[in-house]
């Protein structure tokens, strides 16, 4: 017996809404949850990649830099030998704030297991100096023929002593700030995108001064 059309019970239409709203968050919540589920980590790991490794220079370290420079220098006849009581000796006292740290674009980052990384810190540099360094004589000893001497010519020592070779002979007396700046300031960055993560730090060896 076949059911006439007009008797067939038609689903309200406010029910078919119902349901199309109901099977669609339910589908975008299992794949969020999914998402979440074999997603969450891969996505962490690019973000920390990515704080870790910046494209700025890292200033871990600044320091104060204090220290006498002794300059002599004496007149001689044609060359041959030194006249003697021509010596003239000066005494310049520097002092300056040396910045020191790395390079970020050299950081490297690997990912040793779950939550786990290696931190690979390159070579610390000079990096800069900070504002109005000061230099004067702090004494002079002259012999009683030195008017024969040029003046010394400090302005020129000054220069030499603000050279970046300069500067980076004292990188190893702060090498261990340096180290423990550097984990301080990547744990930092790290801990905030993943507070459980654990950190390795490898350092590089310090380039051979001229």
């Amino acid at each position: 017996m076949t059911i006439p059309a007009t008797s067939r019970r038609r689903m309200p239409a406010w029910l078919v809404i119902l349901l199309i709203i109901l099977i669609g968050g339910g589908a975008a919540a299992m794949g969020l949850m999914v998402g979440r589920v074999l997603g969450a980590q891969e996505l962490r790991d690019v973000q920390v990649v990515r704080s870790v490794k910046g494209e700025e220079q890292v200033i871990l370290v600044t320091t104060g830099i204090t220290d006498i420079k002794e300059m002599k220098d004496n007149q001689s006849f044609f060359g041959l030998f030194d006249i003697p009581l021509s010596d003239r000796t000066t005494f310049l006292r520097y002092d300056y704030d040396a910045k020191y740290g790395i390079e970020g674009k050299d950081v490297r980052i690997r990912k040793l297991g779950d939550k786990s990384y290696e931190i690979s810190i390159p070579t610390f540099k000079f990096l800069g100096y900070g504002p109005d360094p000061i230099f004067r004589v702090a004494t002079e000893s002259n012999g009683i023929l030195s008017w024969t001497t040029p003046q010394i010519d400090t302005l020129k020592a000054s220069k030499e002593l603000l050279t970046e070779a300069a500067a980076a002979k004292h990188i190893d007396g702060v090498r261990p700030l340096l180290e423990i700046q550097a984990q301080k300031f990547y744990t930092r960055i790290v801990s905030s995108i993943e507070p459980d993560a654990k950190l390795s730090f490898d350092f590089a060896l310090s380039q051979p001064s001229n």
